[in-house]
C-alpha cells in the first residue's frame, strides 16, 4: 500500500525543493549558483573523465565494503520528487586505502529517458553517457553522523557506478528494486524495499576505480566530496531500463525524465585510478609513485 510521507532530502537532495535541471518550473542548473554560491564553485562535479589524462597512482589500494551484501534487510524507499532514494543502515561502511572509513547514508539514482533518449548518467567517460547512473553517499566516519559530517571538508565520500544496457540480458538482481517503483509513482510517496542486496545492485569487480575531489551534484552542491567511480558497470536490459525511466513522477506529476547535472569542467584537479590503462601501464604515473608492476586486486 502506498504512504504519503514528508520527505527530508539528503545529501544530493536539498531540503530546498525550488530547484531543477530544466528550469521550467522552478530554479534552472544554469542559475542554482544564484541561490547556492557553492554551484559556481571550482570543485564541482560530476566531469567527464578523459581516460588519457587520468593518472594512474599504484598506491591506491583497494576499497572494502562490509556488510553491502547482508540479506534479508527492509529499505525505506522513496519518491522524493528528484529521484529514487533507498535509505543505507549505518551498518554498511567502507574503507579506503588510506584507512578512512565511510559510514553509507543512501543510495539514489539519476536517468535520462527523455529528449536525450536512454542516456542520463551524470558522469561522462570520454563524452560518453550512460543510461544510469548510481550514487551511494556516505558520510566519514569521524564526524560521528551524516549531519555533522555534510559541512565539513573532507565529509563525504560517494561510490558510484554506470549503468548500461545489454539488450535482453535481464538482471534479476534488480527485479524486486523495479517491481516496487510501481508503489512510488508519485513524488512524496514511500515503501519498503524486501529481498534486495545492496551489494548485487553495484558492479560485480568494485576493487578497480577512478577518483577524485568534487562536490554534490545538486543544490547545496558543497564541495567536500571524495568521488570514487568504479571502473566496471552494471548491466540491464533495454526493457529494464525503459521501465526506470517512466515509472516515477515528479512534484507536477510530470513522468520524472532526465534528472542530471551536466558535467562542470576539471580545471587544475586530477583524476586518478587504482589501475593501470593497459598492461603496459601506459598511463601517467603521479609524481613520486613507483613504477612497480601492477598486480590487480580480486574483488572478493
Amino acid at each position: 500500500m502506498r504512504a504519503l510521507v514528508t520527505v527530508v532530502s539528503l545529501c544530493f537532495l536539498s531540503v530546498q525543493a525550488q530547484w531543477t535541471y530544466s528550469g521550467d518550473d522552478g530554479l534552472g542548473e544554469n542559475e542554482w549558483s544564484t541561490e547556492y554560491p557553492a554551484c559556481g564553485g571550482q570543485r564541482q562535479s560530476p566531469i567527464n573523465l578523459k581516460k588519457k589524462e587520468v593518472k594512474f597512482n599504484p598506491s591506491l589500494g583497494q576499497l572494502y565494503l562490509d556488510n553491502y551484501g547482508a540479506e534479508e534487510l527492509e529499505f525505506p524507499m522513496t519518491n522524493n520528487g528528484h529521484t529514487v532514494q533507498i535509505t543505507l543502515p549505518n551498518t554498511m561502511y567502507f574503507t579506503d586505502s588510506n584507512g578512512d572509513v565511510y559510514i553509507a547514508e543512501q543510495m539514489h539514482f539519476h536517468w535520462g529517458g527523455g529528449s536525450s533518449g536512454v542516456s542520463g548518467s551524470e558522469h561522462t567517460i570520454d563524452g560518453i553517457r550512460r543510461a544510469i547512473e548510481i550514487h551511494a553517499v556516505h558520510f566519514n566516519s569521524k564526524y560521528g553522523s551524516f549531519d555533522n559530517a555534510k559541512n565539513q571538508p573532507d565529509g563525504l565520500a560517494v561510490l558510484a557506478a554506470l549503468v548500461e544496457i545489454d539488450k535482453y540480458a535481464e538482471n534479476t538482481y534488480y527485479s524486486s528494486f523495479l517491481d516496487e517503483l510501481s508503489n512510488i509513482e508519485f513524488s512524496g510517496e514511500s515503501t519498503i524495499l524486501h529481498d534486495t542486496n545492496i551489494q548485487n545492485l553495484l558492479p560485480e569487480d568494485t576493487a578497480n576505480y577512478y577518483t577524485y575531489e568534487g562536490s554534490l551534484t545538486t543544490p547545496p552542491c558543497t564541495e567536500n566530496v571524495r568521488w570514487f567511480l568504479f571502473r566496471d558497470t552494471v548491466k540491464l536490459s533495454e526493457t529494464q531500463v525503459v521501465k526506470f525511466e517512466n515509472s516515477i513522477r515528479n512534484h507536477h506529476n510530470e513522468t520524472l525524465h532526465d534528472g542530471y547535472r551536466k558535467t562542470q569542467p576539471l580545471g587544475q584537479r586530477v583524476v586518478e585510478a587504482n589501475f593501470p590503462n593497459s598492461p603496459e601501464n601506459k598511463w601517467l604515473l603521479l609524481p613520486g609513485t613507483s613504477t612497480q608492476p601492477y598486480e590487480p586486486d580480486v574483488p572478493s
